[in-house]
């Protein structure tokens, strides 16, 4: 259960910036994508459109389909990657280091942009399986919840270790046991109290979870991100390889070892670009 001094600090939260609340109302009505109320809200803040524009202008998206308008963005991408992008540059300016498990500065959001890219590549390798394209939002912010559970719990990352060591735990249990919640339940509450989607809540409420308890392709999606990312050496942090996943999301999925091999070499080999668009040095 989550602590209350965690919860009144949920409730502390900014809230999300007009132009996110505005994707997310849109997400939650369904249908077409709201084209002039999005575009309009971009044009009200020209320097976040211009970026907006700029990432969706990158290798990384758009390839050689270069876009000048955010209305032509709006357009060709619809909500979901728009608001990938919304979210991760916002999330990225702050910047978050995680002692507690072993991250700084960049390797928090790198490893929750890399997992939202390795849902992208899990729907290509197999989009009949009609995962919903805001998978990638989920996977984005999976781990979103460390942001508190850093500010609020004072414990060295040695002590989970030795706590796992101890009682053969993965990390995210020993989290529990030691403060009565874990990152990813913290984060669920977080993205509730932001307005995202149920489904968004619970894949990231349930990414450590084996099995899972209501597996569907949103849930399944998330979880085999965090692998993925994590494969290919993206925000390993103390954790390491010490999770667990449910063993039916590949199948699930529709994904044999090869398949799974080439999401995690689709995925790396995407890193550059990545950098590239949000301007990444290292």
């Amino acid at each position: 259960m989550i602590p209350e001094r965690v919860l009144g600090g949920i409730r502390q939260l900014e809230p999300l910036p007009a132009l996110a609340q505005a994707l997310l109302a849109s997400l939650h009505r369904g249908g077409e994508t709201p084209t002039a109320e999005i575009t309009r809200l971009l044009r009200q803040d020209g320097a976040v459109a211009s970026r907006i524009v700029a990432v969706l202008n990158s290798p990384l998206y758009a390839g050689r389909y270069p876009m000048e308008t955010a209305e032509e963005a709006v357009l060709r991408f619809g909500v979901a990657p728009i608001l990938d992008v919304l979210l991760t540059d916002n999330f990225r300016r702050s910047r978050l280091d995680a002692p507690l498990y072993g991250l700084k500065g960049d390797e928090v959001w790198l490893h929750g942009t890399i997992g939202s890219l390795a849902v992208i590549e899990v729907i290509r390798e197999n989009p009949r399986k009609e995962i919903p394209r805001i998978a990638s939002v989920a996977a984005l912010i999976h781990d979103i919840g460390k942001m508190l559970m850093v500010k609020y719990f004072d414990a060295r990352s040695e002590e989970l270790d030795i706590l796992c060591q101890r009682q053969d735990i993965t990390f995210a249990e020993a989290e529990r046991r030691k403060f009565g919640c874990n990152h990813a339940e913290v984060g669920a509450a977080m993205a509730t109290y932001w307005g995202f989607p149920e489904s968004v809540s619970e894949a990231i409420g349930n990414h450590h979870e084996a099995p899972l308890p209501d597996p569907n392709a949103m849930t399944d999606a998330v979880a085999l991100a965090n692998l993925v990312a994590k494969t290919i050496g993206i925000g390993l942090g103390r954790e390491g390889m010490n999770f667990q996943i449910d063993s039916g999301c590949y199948t699930r999925l529709g994904l044999d070892f090869n398949a799974f091999c080439r999401v995690c070499a689709r995925t790396a080999l995407s890193l550059g670009a990545l950098k590239q668009a949000y301007l990444v040095s290292n």
